[in-house]
């Protein structure tokens, strides 16, 4: 009735009251949006975006299925809401319905083509379940839209970049770096692209810019240290590792880089007193093992190299059950005599080479074997 008679005025204390709720969402205070998105419904239960307001409190909360309820009443009353599909399709999403929420997500950007977010959101899942082809075909459809969007370039330059085409992946990133020259990220990521392709000078200058940005990025330090390695600045290597794992205690791998960038420099007795003080179950890693043999190999104690090469495969039953021929060969007794030590050391080292390379050759042509063994550790850890 107040509605009927106040209109234009009415409207507006609505839109006032929905900005008001979505700002103290967007503040994270979920009970005063909860509580002007209720009042408003309760006033009027057919204002739209008044439930897509209460939906996203509920996804704050991590009540998707309560969110979904609003989603679907918000779309009842007005089906070309685009913020309504927009958040229904990540609720869905968070609820494991992929192919529902990739289907929304696509109704979304049908409604409103300049939503960036909903194209992100799509080619990532995309992504996820094995589609690169078509993933990359929505970030380019998405950068056609708003070619400033750095999120969507940025996103393009990673897609180019993992499909094997540096090039185009180098031309993105620069191009984000121009659009945003402040944004850590897109240093970080073409640097990444320039160790790949052993590219260290060029490496060390965009790593340089993004450790200037980002003080305070652990993965932008360890970058940056292979960088300085790949050049044979073992020292400055050194310190970056070394920052890297003051920026995160318990970094094995920037701790284990830093030992070997000391060990390059002939400082094989401090590299593995870094090691040491790693503590009793850190030093079982293989990674820990691996980089100790080679420590030790270079310090000429083969015997001892030979040791470390062995505990890395008996530890490591997946590596044996892959490598029949290097678990017989580390299952062999240690050989007495410093000679037959050595041929002992350097033939687990080559075999481990070997196996690595092997390994590593089976990923790049086919990358969802990594997904597939992250889903089954994670699988594992949840029981």
């Amino acid at each position: 009735m107040f509605e009927r008679r106040a209109g234009g005025g009415f409207q507006g204390m609505v839109r006032g009251q929905v900005q008001a709720g979505l700002a103290a969402l967007q503040q994270g205070d979920a009970e005063t949006a909860r509580a002007v998105f209720v009042t408003l419904l309760e006033a009027n239960p057919r204002i739209a975006i008044a439930h897509v307001g209460l939906g996203r409190v509920f996804m704050t909360e991590g009540e998707y299925h309560k969110a979904l309820e609003h989603f679907d009443a918000a779309l009842a009353i007005q089906p070309d809401l685009a913020p309504a599909v927009l958040f229904s399709a990540e609720a869905r999403e968070h609820l494991g319905e992929a192919d529902a929420a990739l289907i929304e997500y696509e109704e979304a950007v049908a409604l409103d083509p300049s939503m960036g977010f909903a194209y992100l959101k799509m080619a990532r899942l995309l992504k996820e379940s094995g589609r690169e082809a078509e993933a990359m075909t929505v970030l380019r459809d998405a950068a056609a839209r708003s070619p400033q969007d750095v999120g969507i370039r940025i996103m393009l330059a990673k897609a180019h970049g993992d499909a094997g085409d540096a090039a185009r992946a180098e031309t993105e990133y620069k191009r984000v770096i121009d659009l945003k020259p402040d944004l850590w990220l897109a240093h970080y990521q073409l640097g990444l692209l320039h160790l790949k392709a052993q590219r260290f000078a060029e490496a060390r200058t965009v790593l340089t810019d993004a450790a200037l940005l980002a003080p305070d990025k652990p993965a932008v330090q360890q970058a940056l240290g292979e960088a300085m390695a790949g050049l044979g600045q073992h020292a400055e290597a050194a310190q970056s590792y070394d920052e890297a794992g003051r920026l995160k205690p318990n970094n094995l791998r920037a701790a284990v880089k830093a030992a070997r960038a000391r060990s390059a420099m002939g400082k094989h007795r401090e590299a593995l007193d870094q090691l040491m003080a790693l503590g009793r179950v850190a030093r079982r890693s293989g990674l820990v093992q691996k980089a100790m043999g080679d420590i030790y190999r270079a310090m000429g104690r083969h015997a001892e190299a030979a040791d470390c090469y062995r505990a890395l495969v008996l530890n490591a039953p997946e590596m044996r059950n892959a490598a029949p021929d290097l678990a017989a060969l580390a299952d062999q007794e240690p050989p007495e005599g410093a000679e037959a030590a050595e041929a002992h050391a350097t033939a687990l080292a080559a075999a481990l080479a070997t196996h690595t390379g092997a390994l590593a050759e089976r990923v790049r042509g086919n990358p969802s074997l990594v997904r597939n063994w992250i889903a089954s550790r994670r699988d594992r850890a949840t029981g």
